[in-house]
């Protein structure tokens, strides 16, 4: 009778086994795609802040350039060098005194020309606040709560209506990528011979060239959804030290008074976009940074 109890004991015991056995499995799957969701949303972001410390130093480049002139590659109107001529007589001397020097720089310009380009010496100089701009303008600028802004929201920038400005960091990347132009690449599955199989050799070690085509493709395709935007504010005088001499005994540093500007600069990350696209322009990742850089008066 014992025995009789005891038959298919066996095939539930099994039964049980494998449903429990099933559910560690099921169990360790969700954890392990978890976990390399959360590997991948963390590569994500330090990508994205890298981009955005990439705003950072284009922002501190537009400052240098500011000083010294901006990279140009062919002469301004006058009107937007000089604005419009003023009708009041002495408005308009000073204004004609400029256009003389401005002609004269005008023609300096072609012999200056390196590859092409020559720097705009005639309007450098440190910037000032001289744009307005919203805060509602872009995701960038609303992601900085410290700004002083108005009643309605409006923020003070530098940059002579030029600024802010988002770029694509293919702009950057791009040309390691793809050759020259990168643009020819950012289609899916287009530009076949314009991918530079060979910036594959330095992270995979493989000889078909099929398999690096697809791999240098798929890292452009990845990389064409980053983008960078920055802005500038002149937030005044500040003093720095720099190396010099003095008349007091034993002094090496001098203290001198500069221009303070503040870069704020964001990192984003879009959405995969189709055919041709670089982004479906919905933001996924976006985060900023801001610096402060004194430059001499």
């Amino acid at each position: 009778m014992i025995k009789n109890k005891e038959k298919g004991f066996a095939l539930i015991l099994s039964i049980i086994l494998l449903i429990v056995m099933s559910l560690m499995g099921g169990s360790l799957i969700v954890i392990s795609s978890g976990d390399h969701q959360s590997n991948n949303n963390s590569d994500q972001y330090q990508q994205t802040f890298y981009v955005a410390e990439t705003g950072l130093i284009e922002g501190e480049k537009w400052i240098l350039d500011n000083y010294l002139g901006h990279w140009m590659n062919s002469i301004p109107k006058d009107k937007d060098v000089l604005g419009e001529a003023p009708d009041s007589p002495g408005p308009l001397s000073d204004y004609n005194v400029r256009k003389e020097i401005w002609d004269e720089k005008k023609n300096e310009y072609d012999d200056a020309k390196e590859g092409g380009y020559f720097r705009h010496t005639f309007g450098r100089g440190p910037a000032v606040n001289d744009t307005t701009v919203n805060r509602t303008d872009s995701k960038c600028l609303s992601s900085f709560k410290n700004l002083d802004t108005d009643e309605k929201g409006n923020v003070k920038i530098v940059g002579k209506g030029k600024l802010p400005i988002q770029k694509s960091f293919l702009e950057i990347v791009g040309p390691l990528l793809c050759k020259d132009p990168y643009s020819e690449c950012a289609a899916t599955g287009a530009g076949s011979s314009k991918f530079q199989t060979d910036a594959a050799d330095a992270i995979i070690n493989e000889e078909d060239e099929k398999s690096r085509k697809k791999f240098v493709m798929s890292e452009f395709n990845f990389l064409k959804r980053f983008a960078y935007e920055y802005f500038i504010i002149n937030i005044g005088g500040a003093a720095f030290r720099d190396e010099g001499s003095s008349i007091a005994t034993n002094t090496s540093n001098v203290d001198l008074q500069g221009t303070a500007y503040k870069i704020y600069a964001c990192g984003i990350f879009y959405g995969t976009g189709g055919a041709g696209e670089l982004h479906n322009n919905d933001i996924e990742i976006i985060i900023p940074l801001e610096n402060v850089v004194v430059m001499p008066t």
